[in-house]
């Protein structure tokens, strides 16, 4: 036998085994619907993620012996309409970018990444928190306000700079630990930095989750003077599944507070329904409260109702339609919509929305 084959073959015998050890997925969601939203003018057109955000990703694991593992997750956004990423560029991988390990322990992730809070208060969403369908419940609606500086603290989804640690399950419990860095000039805790633990329950039929929440901000220049700007959130979510049917609802009290004492309060109450239909469908229908301080003394208030069905013609494949329609009780300059950023609300403040499209999974 050829000595280089001879030399060759225990070679790549070794590679096959290194190899086995570790593996990388390539996976991702493609979802594009067709939208019509109605205010004060009418707009049409392809939205990318009516029923669950567009991305693709790259995530593996390393076996290190021992039940301990080394995993690393790269995700990024993608406006499948248009084909770029969700952040207006390229792939930028926003929605996650972690390297951690895993064991007997729990998993820690070092990266961007979904707090554990946002993590835990999603699936309580029935409209996955995507589409005209989904939930306002972390999108607070703040503005500017002479008193506060710019109160939008705290709103992300995700964080930079993220330290996390997930607990294992103990008897359906488990537990969400999140420390975010600033990174800013001389920063301390004071100045830039994020805190976040979550307590959740997932066992039979019961799905609970409780999350706190505090981001600090950058000191900022208000009347010649430097104030640090603080928003703490509070979320609670139940949910329950009768077989039948599947019932889930969610709270989240946000508050921002001022270089004076002031503050701007806000809540989002949100119920939703899910009922299977036949061996492939699923009839969705939530409510949504927003109550919002827009000013000190001038308060936000709108109701959103949601009425969605989803069929899916395989494990990967789903076609789905949604309803929804969003009334604001008080519009002083501020309000909220189904479709942000495309059709103004008609002049009682209302907004309907439609979308009708297709989800692919791989």
């Amino acid at each position: 036998m050829n000595k280089k084959l001879m030399v060759a073959l225990p070679l790549m015998a070794m590679g096959t085994v290194a190899f086995a050890q570790s593996s990388v997925t390539l996976f991702g969601t493609v979802d594009q619907a067709i939208t019509y939203v109605d205010g004060s003018d009418k707009w049409s057109g392809l939205q990318s993620g009516g029923s669950a955000d567009s991305h693709i990703g790259f995530r593996g694991t390393e076996d290190l012996g021992g039940g301990l593992k080394a995993q690393f997750w790269l995700e990024s956004g993608i406006l499948a309409d248009t084909g770029s990423g969700d952040s207006g560029g390229g792939l930028d991988f926003k929605r996650r970018a972690t390297v951690g390990l895993m064991g007997n322990f729990g998993e820690v992730r070092l990266g961007r990444d979904e707090t554990a809070a946002y993590r835990s208060m999603k699936r309580f969403d029935v409209f996955n928190n995507a589409g005209i369908g989904g939930s306002q419940l972390w999108s607070d609606g703040f503005v500017p306000d002479a008193s506060l500086g710019s109160p939008t603290l705290g709103n992300s989804k995700r964080k930079d700079n993220l330290l996390a640690y997930y607990s294992p399950n103990y008897g359906g419990f488990n537990l969400g630990i999140n420390y975010g860095f600033g990174e800013s000039s001389n920063d301390t805790w004071e100045t830039g930095a994020y805190a976040g633990v979550t307590l959740g329950y997932n066992n039979g039929p019961w799905n609970a989750a409780l999350a706190a929440e505090q981001q600090n901000g950058n000191s900022l220049p208000i009347a010649g003077s430097a104030y640090n700007l603080r928003q703490r959130a509070y979320s609670a979510g139940l949910g329950y599944d009768f077989g039948r049917f599947q019932v889930s609802g969610a709270y989240r009290q946000s508050d921002i507070s001022g270089p004076a004492g002031g503050s701007l309060d806000g809540q989002t109450y949100m119920i939703g329904l899910a009922a299977p239909v036949g061996a492939a469908g699923v009839v969705k229908a939530s409510y949504n409260r927003y109550e919002r301080d827009v000013a000190p003394n001038n308060e936000l208030k709108a109701d959103q109702f949601s009425l969605g069905y989803e069929h899916n013609l395989s494990k990967r494949t789903a076609l789905y339609g949604t309803y929804s329609y969003l009334k604001n009780k008080s519009n002083d300059g501020q309000a909220l919509g189904v479709s942000m950023g495309y059709v103004p609300l008609d002049e009682n403040g209302k907004q309907h929305g439609v979308q009708v499209g297709v989800r692919h999974s791989f």
